[in-house]
């Protein structure tokens, strides 16, 4: 019957059903347990259906007349009462959970009992953030499917030592409107809902104790509107099911082929059992005497389809058959549903059997009423309500709102606001977003700002989620506040090992921090860095990031533009307007600079000029022509005409300055062959003296030649003086041409 508290406790439990209500008031001891009252009221009509409240005026006179029986029986008025709704609707999670715990302290139970309560939160935060599930819910019961200590299953965790403890549990839940209707039943009668739980967990309390669990059994609670289903295997409850066929669909069955009002159907199918033969009047006022066999004979094709849709769903949940099904509830007496049950789950017929309350020892006072199959449910939510961890019907204020939730031993004030609708992340508020950038192509996060949590007043003192929650609370919940977005300037994400260089800027000592980047652009370490941005970090290289990490802006170091007119056509031209000269030589921008480099920047005004613009030209036609040839070896260059330049109309000469908008003017002049005097021009004769006999030797391609003798490009040309008694003379030097 589960574990009690030392004391007896003094349990008043109700059982609505869909045909009738039972009351008892119950001492539950650790021991035994003694039935004080008990007392039994039937619907004068169909106020329930299916296990649910339809007419709750109508079930609440009822209530408070078996309320009344009681208390004129006990001699004291009860106030508090403990219920259990029909499996109908009923919603099961499995939650798993484990936490660390001291290993030099034996387990308490209040250790193991929190841990199941706080399994519990969870499923019930798992349906809270299911959008598929628009309902709201409560949790009516759970059971344990085991206990786990350092990862290994263990029956009974309390007293023993371990550093890790969890639990495995299903958690059943019932939507709003089921509960509620019962607590609208309940506040009509003067009463108040001490204890809530669901009908096939109580009949398991009684039934099925822990020390059953380790076998396979399916217990079947057949009421009038449906039948309740949990399987056991192993030690503890695997599966919870509902189907939603039971008595009534028989009771049905019956008044349709007899033509019977439903209260005098019921009557007709209890009296199956008992009588051989049954007399009853249809709704014509005809007489009809009806042998039991026969009226049973012509129900088999309904009983048939409860048991079948019963024992698929047992083999679904079980995935077979069990080792029994135990059957309970006042529709397990319909005659002949066992036998076709057992046929429908291949087993034995005896090990289909319907149990009564009877069949438990250690409960005294059982009467009439109780005994049986239909006593079992009501005394099973009198062995749950004693229970330490049932839990219990609470009520609180949020934010100026009532609240009804279940409660257990440690509720908190976060219990109170997931009942209320509130998740925990918009209690705690939003964090702001992550900045995500790209540093020398590696990944940073930076993280946004968290959310400041809304505040909680608990009876007007600050309070937080974990704060112990006291009956009857007030509690005020205030909006939280979203987090910052993540915000960075260059410098936070910096690395730190990119060296610095060192250099000469006109002779005096620099240093020069890493060049910074950011989307290819130069930034600064005070630059704001946007999401995705991707910054490199790296030493200087060049000239011209030098001249920048000095201060120089990109203007600074630009060429200057000039449009101009060359020949009749616009074109564009550009040059630097600087020198730069790098360890006292002239140096381009795109020059590598390294540790110990001497820069110079001499802005003394650099001009465009016309054998600039003549240089861009070569090979377009506009160059002066020439051939090159091989004078005793070395290359000499031979001009082939002349050219004319003009500026603006006027002839200038190579020297002269290109300003913007000038239009420029080039044209050749040709002229004859070259000859071979045209070389004298380049060359000297060497300062020796000759002998009066000494003869000028001239070959062109190593054939004689005289002046007049033509040249070409590439041409390799040999003179010197030869005279007697030697065999080459003296050759001439090359001279600069004037």
């Amino acid at each position: 019957m589960g574990e009690m508290g030392a004391e007896p406790k003094t349990i008043f439990a109700l059982d609505t059903g869909t045909r009738s209500v039972v009351g008892l008031v119950v001492q539950v001891g650790s021991e035994s347990s003694k039935v004080l009252a008990v007392f039994r009221e039937e619907h004068q009509g169909r106020a329930m259906l299916d296990g649910q409240i339809h007419d709750v005026n109508q079930v609440a006179g009822v209530v408070l007349k078996v309320k009344r029986q009681l208390e004129k029986k006990l001699g004291f008025s009860l106030q508090k009462a403990a219920v259990a709704a029909a499996g109908r609707a009923l919603l099961t999670r499995r939650q798993q959970l484990e936490r660390t715990i001291s290993p030099w302290y034996e387990i308490k139970e209040d250790e193991v009992r929190g841990l199941e309560l706080e399994a519990i939160r969870l499923a019930e935060q798992s349906l809270a953030q299911n959008k598929e599930k628009k309902d709201k819910y409560y949790c009516v019961g759970y059971s344990v499917v085991r206990h786990l200590l350092d990862g290994e299953v263990i029956g009974n965790p309390i007293g023993h030592r371990g550093r890790l403890l969890g639990v495995d549990l299903i958690a059943t839940f019932l939507p709003q409107v089921v509960v509620d209707s019962l607590i609208a039943v309940l506040e009509r009668a003067g009463l108040e809902i001490e204890v809530l739980t669901l009908e096939p967990i109580a009949a398991l309390e009684y039934i099925i104790p822990p020390t059953m669990r380790q076998l396979n059994l399916a217990l079947v609670d057949i009421g009038a509107g449906t039948s309740d289903i949990a399987v056991t295997a192993g030690g503890s409850v695997i599966a919870f099911a509902m189907v939603p066929l039971a008595g009534d669909e028989v009771t049905e069955k019956l008044c349709s082929l007899y033509l019977l009002d439903f209260m005098v159907g019921e009557q007709v199918k209890r009296k199956l059992r008992e009588k051989e033969v049954v007399t009853f009047k249809d709704v014509l006022g005809i007489r009809h005497k009806v042998s039991s066999e026969e009226i049973i004979a012509s129900l088999r094709g309904t009983i048939q389809e409860i048991a079948r849709r019963i024992g698929e769903t047992i083999l679904e949940l079980n995935q077979g058959p069990p080792q029994a099904v135990l059957c309970i509830g006042g529709g397990s007496l319909t005659p002949c549903l066992t036998e076709e049950l057992a046929l429908v789950l291949g087993l034995p017929k005896e090990r289909v059997a319907v149990r009564g309350s009877e069949d438990v020892p250690r409960v005294e006072g059982l009467t009439r009423i109780l005994a049986g199959p239909e006593g079992v449910t009501p005394l099973g939510i009198a062995m749950m309500a004693a229970r330490p961890q049932a839990l219990t019907l609470s009520q609180v204020q949020v934010n100026g709102k009532s609240v009804r939730f279940f409660r257990g031993e440690k509720t908190t004030v976060g219990d109170a606001l997931l009942a209320a609708g509130m998740g925990f992340t918009e209690l705690l508020g939003k964090p702001g977003l992550p900045l995500t950038v790209e540093v020398n192509g590696k990944i940073r996060i930076i993280k946004g700002k968290m959310g400041q949590p809304a505040e909680i007043f608990l009876n007007g003192v600050p309070a937080g989620l974990d704060t112990p929650l006291p009956p009857d609370a007030v509690i005020e919940v205030g909006e939280p506040e979203s987090g910052l977005d993540a915000t960075a300037l260059v410098r936070d994400v910096l690395p730190p090992d990119v060296p610095a260089v060192k250099i000469f800027y006109h002779g005096v000592p620099k240093i020069l921090e890493p060049l910074i980047l950011v989307n290819g652009k130069a930034a600064t370490p005070d630059t704001p860095l946007e999401d995705g941005a991707r910054v490199n970090c790296r030493p200087v290289r060049t000239v011209f990031e030098a001249l920048a990490a000095l201060g120089f802006s990109e203007s600074q170091l630009s060429r200057r533009i000039l449009k101009v007119t060359l020949n009749g056509k616009p074109k564009e031209v550009s040059y630097y307007p600087f020198r730069i000269y790098k360890n006292r030589r002239l140096a381009l921008l795109e020059d590598e600079i390294n540790e110990g480099d001497e820069l110079v920047y001499d802005s003394t005004p650099v001009f465009y000029q016309i054998k600039d613009l003549l240089q861009e030209e070569e090979g377009v036609g506009l160059a002066q022509k020439e051939i090159g040839v091989f004078v005793n070896g070395e290359r000499i260059t031979l001009a082939l005409g002349g050219r004319r330049i003009l500026k603006n109309g006027t002839e200038v000469d190579l020297e002269d300055v290109i300003e913007d908008g000038d239009e420029i003017r080039i044209s050749s002049e040709n002229t004859a062959t070259p000859i071979l005097a045209d070389v004298f021009k380049y060359i000297t004769i060497e300062q020796k003296s000759l002998r009066a006999a000494a003869r000028l030797v001239m070959l062109v391609n190593g054939q004689e030649a005289q002046f007049t003798t033509p040249l070409k490009d590439g041409d390799k040309i040999r003179i010197y003086w030869k005279d007697e008694g030697q065999l080459e003379g003296s050759p001439f030097e090359k001279a600069s041409p004037t």
